[in-house]
């Protein structure tokens, strides 16, 4: 028995040894660099104005709401527009690719899906998956909805 307590203390000391090794190894300083070429991706976090509304995170850009002017040539609905800079706002376009348009974000695609108002209400009020419950509230939620309905 005191045998085998040997070897085990003695695979226990070499896999120490190993490990300290490979810590004490020195890295090559060009390798944690970043590329000249890399995207910046902007941190766009829900932010609030004095009167409670979500607005983007300064120095963010809201792009341009799908679709621009209304099928008709007359403009858009400004909750829709106002919707879109919320869903930026409230760091949805962090998992929504190309604010809802897209997929391949961590989130899914919203664009196209069918979904209904009351579907997208319960999913941000109550969250789903790995997606948060209670991101947008009141008027903005509002706004998000019909963003996300004109998406559809």
């Amino acid at each position: 028995m005191s045998r085998i307590r040997k070897l085990a203390a003695f695979a226990a000391l070499a896999a120490l040894v190993a490990i300290l090794a490979a810590a004490c190894v020195s890295s090559d300083p060009d390798a944690a660099v970043t590329p000249a070429d890399a995207e910046t991706v902007a941190n766009i976090a829900a932010q609030t104005d004095e009167d409670g509304n979500t607005v983007p995170a300064e120095g963010a850009e809201v792009p341009p709401a799908a679709g621009g002017e209304g099928e008709e040539g007359g403009e858009e609905d400004p909750a829709i527009a106002d919707g879109e800079a919320a869903f930026v706002a409230s760091g949805c376009s962090g998992c929504h690719l190309g604010n809802g348009a897209e997929g391949g974000g961590v989130g899914p695609q919203i664009a196209g899906t069918g979904a209904t108002d009351e579907r997208i209400r319960t999913i941000v009020e109550n969250g789903r998956g790995a997606m948060p419950a209670g991101l947008a509230s009141g008027g903005d939620l509002d706004n998000i909805v019909a963003y996300l309905l004109s998406l559809q």
